[in-house]
């Protein structure tokens, strides 16, 4: 009993001396300079968040430091703040913006998650990918690697967008389920592990994505935002490299994600698309998403002009193009008094990626006929400057057709065509969400008012 009342009468005067010393260890120290990150100061930043998201959208920015955000087996850094704002500017361009023309204000109030959560660094899973974005409960979205967000290259900023899109379609389909038919269109091929599946492979099996192969709730996220971010020129390409049983599973996994949405969620997708492409080629300026780019593909085969289709009367034509077009048409009508030949439309057969055949198709009351010219053609993927040469003509059938109309042609097309450079680009600006992707044209260099343009085909 006396051992124990020493113990606790010296503890009592070890306590004593700890608070003596604390007393006389007087700190002259500004804390809050150790402590920049103050979650209760209102910067620049939190009032742009405030008012752009908090006030518009009831959407809380979180990027300051917290571990309540993520899980515990993963190491994360803290957001650089000054990448905060560039990167919340394209999640509001590239995202919200959009959807929120198309879909309507109460659409996307209503769906768009309520939480972000920033951080600097991606997250790596076990089998040594990196988490880029998640989704959770149709309320969080959080972006990872901040830190290395650049608004200038435009490759990051769709890539980031693109994970975005389909992030946010994983919460469209916590709202309404996705379709059933989706599910069952590559059902037999989808794989857990597709960290050890080739791009070919996975292509060939029906999916846009390795990762798409992993189960179908991906698959249909992966096909959502390839075709919202990377556009239908980049699909189109890659279904049609695709073997024929993985182009069909392509193409039936893209109708049912258009009907998905504009069915069951009252979105027109081809709109939606349309907006989203709209910023990624013209205020990101992201190459793989121009005209000439995909000309230097060789994506399309043809472009085929027929000025009397509605196209042009609805979204115009110019002038400089449409005087040459309508004088060669009335010499093809000329041509021969007995037949009476029309001319159905001009097209512009893109053989190789250097070799064009002009075709005039005309008509007498029963029967159409071809004739071709031929020419060559550059086409600068970057710039987009383009030059059309005439070269001798090929032989057979339709180059003996076209023979008929040799001294008018090249008074008319061919002499519009050369000695010129024009720029290759998706025209006219104008086009309608059904006719988007589906038309494309060239203007004359240092003059966008001297035009043409055609409906565009991938098949020759």
């Amino acid at each position: 009993m006396k051992r124990n009342i020493f113990k606790t009468l010296s503890f009592i005067a070890l306590l004593g001396m700890m608070v003596s010393c604390r007393k006389e260890a007087a700190l002259n120290v500004d804390l809050t300079k150790y402590n920049i990150d103050n979650p209760v100061a209102n910067t620049d930043l939190d009032a742009w968040l405030k008012t752009t998201f908090l006030d518009e959208y009831n959407m809380d920015v979180i990027y300051r430091y917290t571990r309540y955000y993520y899980d515990n087996d993963k190491n994360v850094a803290p957001s650089n703040t000054a990448q905060v704002r560039p990167q919340m500017q394209t999640v509001l361009d590239g995202f919200i913006l959009p959807y929120r023309k198309i879909a309507g204000v109460t659409f996307i109030k209503k769906s768009i998650p309520k939480e972000w959560i920033m951080f600097g660094s991606g997250a790596y899973q076990t089998d040594g990918s990196m988490i880029l974005a998640t989704a959770s409960a149709g309320r969080r979205v959080t972006i990872y690697d901040v830190n290395n967000f650049n608004v200038n290259d435009a490759a990051l900023v769709v890539g980031k967008l693109k994970t975005i899109h389909h992030e946010f379609t994983h919460i469209l389909n916590q709202q309404v389920p996705m379709p059933a038919d989706f599910q069952n269109i590559t059902k037999s091929t989808y794989n857990a592990t597709w960290t050890t599946v080739a791009d070919a492979t996975a292509r060939d099996n029906g999916y846009v994505t390795p990762y798409a192969s992993s189960e179908p709730v991906e698959d249909f996220a992966e096909m959502t935002s390839h075709l919202l971010v990377f556009g239908q020129a980049w699909f189109d390409a890659r279904a049609n490299a695709a073997s024929a049983v993985g182009k069909a599973a392509l193409k039936a996994k893209e109708a049912s994600v258009v009907q998905y949405f504009t069915i069951n969620l009252g979105v027109d997708f081809r709109k939606l698309q349309q907006e989203v492409q709209n910023v990624v080629r013209n205020q990101y300026k992201y190459a793989p998403a121009s005209f000439p780019y995909w000309m230097g593909q060789n994506l399309f085969k043809t472009m085929t002009i027929n000025l009397e289709s509605p196209i042009y009367a609805d979204n115009g034509i110019s002038s400089d193009f449409a005087t040459p077009y309508n004088t060669f048409k009335a010499a093809v009508l000329a041509a021969n008094a007995t037949q009476k030949y029309h001319l159905d439309y001009i097209q512009m057969r893109f053989e190789s990626a250097t070799v064009l055949t002009v075709r005039a198709a005309f008509s007498n009351a029963t029967t159409q006929y071809f004739g071709d010219y031929s020419f060559n053609y550059t086409v600068n993927a970057t710039t987009g400057a383009v030059t059309f040469t005439k070269v001798a003509n090929g032989t057979g059938t339709t180059f003996s057709n076209g023979a008929l109309f040799t001294a008018s042609f090249t008074n008319t097309i061919q002499a519009y065509l050369t000695g010129k450079t024009f720029i290759a680009a998706w025209l006219p600006a104008s086009i309608n969400a059904d006719n988007f992707n589906s038309y494309g044209g060239f203007y004359l260099s240092g003059t966008p008012t001297n035009y043409f343009y055609g409906a565009l085909g991938q098949t020759l």
